[in-house]
């Protein structure tokens, strides 16, 4: 599923809520970090459980409880590798596209490709949209193939769970088709309409306003089997829409924010001069003079003239009120590193993908490696909510 991250919405303008790559990092492939939400833990346990005492047992009965474990945590890892390579399809076709791709997160109900920027044609947003359901189906061939090689060898309980797989992404890949965002199908909507119109807004109304209808759908569905008495099988499906409905939401206001900072450059708004702190200076005193005195809840760090790191209120929040006036802020900060700078010809736009995707909450910006302004997560957000009420116009009487 390939989906814009959720966003925090604030009188009709919106900032990343999900943090783009958030969760716990695995690896890279490709230059992209991979992440695994805490949710996805759940699912991995609930996917076990289900194969290893439900799902192996009822189709090949007689075998060991050790058997049905170990050949349920295979199938779960390859389903788990399965949601990966559907991810990384979408993120490879992205990248030949030359749109970066920072980081895809798996969670609860598949998994996010966290795209930098919008496809700039509506062939590349087709091809990207489409990779992750034709990996899909690729791999379902792939295991009812394996399946049938270990049939016939007698491995019935590997066969059975590779017949599992080819099942599971067979329904993943047509599940992902369904013309609604963030679903694939609604980024395939999204291309059509995109190059019939000409207008990618409306195309991205369309597609986010179909999205919100089938979770609607999914959740009646899941209300009616609750109804019922299926109580597991309803409350799945309900949680299922809840989340695609946040999701397609969210994958319209991604749009709208875009739009809304256009190039606008960090000079435009950043904090020019910005309050810097001693490295040698004591916790204590940098809670009493600046984070009280100034109110701000964060600073640039510098020693013998150069910006060594930045802390942040939080940096001295954990710090036990016993040893602060023996700890320095060396001690505390976050030392000074890529992730933490940016150009000061960037757009507000890369700023704020480089805040969620790599977790942090103010940016130092440079020209040419030396310091000249700040900007700050919540800064962004004021500067959104000034555009958007800017664009509202004057208050009709």
């Amino acid at each position: 599923m390939t989906g814009d991250s959720a966003r925090r919405s604030a009188r009709g303008t919106a900032l990343p809520e999900r943090r783009a790559g958030g969760g716990l990092y695995l690896f890279r492939v490709a230059g992209i970090r991979i992440h695994v939400d805490r949710s996805w833990i759940l699912i991995f346990l609930l996917v076990l459980w289900s194969l290893s005492l439900g799902y192996l047992p009822h189709a090949e009965p007689d075998r060991s409880a050790l058997a049905y474990w170990v050949a349920g945590l295979a199938a779960t890892l390859l389903f788990f590798c399965s949601i990966l390579a559907h991810e990384l399809a979408h993120s490879l076709m992205a990248l030949r596209a030359g749109i970066p791709i920072p980081a895809i997160t798996l969670f609860l109900f598949g998994g996010v490709s966290h795209m930098s920027e919008e496809p700039r044609k509506p062939g590349a947003e087709l091809r990207i949209a489409v990779a992750g359901p034709l990996m899909s189906f690729a791999l379902a061939a792939l295991f009812w193939l394996l399946h049938g090689a270990m049939r016939g060898i007698a491995v019935p309980l590997v066969a059975t769970g590779l017949s599992y797989l080819a099942w599971v992404n067979t329904a993943l890949g047509v599940f992902n088709l369904l013309p609604g965002l963030p679903l694939d199908g609604g980024r395939i909507l999204r291309a059509v309409v995109w190059w019939r119109t000409g207008s990618l807004a409306r195309a991205t109304r369309l597609a986010a306003d179909m999205g919100k209808g089938l979770a609607l759908g999914l959740m009646l569905l899941g209300a009616l089997q609750l109804f019922q008495g299926a109580l597991l099988g309803g409350m799945w499906i309900l949680f299922i829409g809840m989340f695609l409905r946040g999701m397609a939401q969210a994958s319209y206001r991604n749009f709208m924010l875009r739009q809304m900072l256009g190039e606008m450059t960090l000079s435009d708004v950043m904090i020019r001069d910005v309050v810097t702190v001693d490295a040698d200076l004591s916790v204590a005193a940098l809670i009493d003079d600046y984070f009280l005195g100034h109110g701000f809840r964060g600073f640039p760090v510098v020693e013998d003239g150069a910006t060594v790191g930045v802390v942040s209120l939080t940096d001295a929040r954990r710090v036990p009120s016993s040893e602060r006036k023996r700890t320095t802020v060396r001690d505390c900060m976050a030392p000074v590193e890529p992730a933490r700078c940016i150009d000061a010809d960037a757009t507000l736009t890369e700023a704020m993908e480089r805040m969620t995707g790599q977790n942090v909450e103010r940016l130092l910006v440079l020209r040419g490696g030396a310091l000249v302004g700040m900007i700050t997560l919540s800064g962004l957000a004021r500067v959104v909510e000034m555009r958007a009420l800017l664009e509202e116009g004057e208050p009709r009487s």
